[in-house]
């Protein structure tokens, strides 16, 4: 995803390009103020039970109609470990425990979060029914999981697959 500024948010003049730290930036010759663009910060969370994985089915785009982890950015003021709590509960309808942070991804992939940070998680309370932006969810034996979009959940459940990953 390209990100693109052209007009200051501070005074609202247009911006200039301009090396900085090195590397171009917008910039606002008017305010002094260079714009740094944050990165987008999701989760991911591996929820196991009864040797099956929780996914959910995507409802939109991108990877509509493939199967997930649940997962969702993280806002502006929660910590990950809220955040990843948060999207469960919006995804699947389930209150879960943090066990562990089990891994930082890079992008690799055509979603949109710049960096993902994954958990594992027990289920606490709640009924399991799809929400959000998840169509259906279900548990997923290691030998029938469907097809599966985005990076980190396919690296997790490849690890829970060879053994390297345990709830």
């Amino acid at each position: 995803m390209s990100r693109i500024a052209r007009f200051c948010s501070l005074c609202g003049r247009p911006l200039i390009s301009k090396h900085l730290s090195g590397r171009m930036r917008p910039y606002c010759s008017a305010c002094e103020q260079p714009v740094y663009f944050d990165p987008k910060v999701a989760v991911v969370v591996f929820i196991g039970r009864d040797d099956r994985v929780l996914l959910i089915k995507r409802a939109v785009d991108p990877g509509k109609g493939k199967w997930a982890l649940p997962a969702g950015f993280v806002d502006y003021d929660e910590a990950p470990e809220a955040a990843a709590r948060r999207e469960v509960l919006e995804e699947t309808g389930l209150n879960v425990r943090i066990t562990r942070l089990l891994d930082v991804f890079p992008k690799r992939d055509e979603g949109l979060a710049d960096i993902v940070i994954a958990y594992s998680a027990q289920v606490i309370a709640g009924e399991a029914c799809a929400g959000d932006d998840a169509a259906d969810l279900g548990w997923f034996t290691r030998d029938n999981l469907p097809p599966l979009v985005f990076y980190p959940s396919i690296t997790l459940t490849g690890r829970w697959i060879g053994g390297a990953l345990e709830f």
